[in-house]
């Protein structure tokens, strides 16, 4: 896996209970605009970074033909989205 720490734009849900579920997300690699719809979860942390609390999900999604699997994280205070890693 590649580290990007890349902001992106997410389209998400988030349930009554107030779980966050990422659905869709988009970023700007090489000048083009890659979509993707996150295929499958696989596992989702709770922690710390830098004192604010951080969803990190990791997920995959066929992309190209290929299964990939990648890592986003949500800073709940910021409400930020970010491709860790891919």
């Amino acid at each position: 896996m590649k580290l990007l720490n890349q902001q992106i734009d997410m389209i998400s849900w988030t349930s009554k209970e107030g779980i966050v579920t990422p659905v869709r997300f988009r970023f700007e690699e090489k000048g083009e605009t890659v979509i993707i719809k996150v295929g499958r979860i696989l596992q989702t942390d709770k922690n710390l970074f830098g004192g604010t609390p951080t969803l990190l999900f990791r997920c995959s999604s066929i992309i190209s033909g290929v299964e990939k699997i990648y890592e986003l994280a949500y800073h709940c205070g910021s409400q930020k989205w970010l491709l860790k890693k891919i």
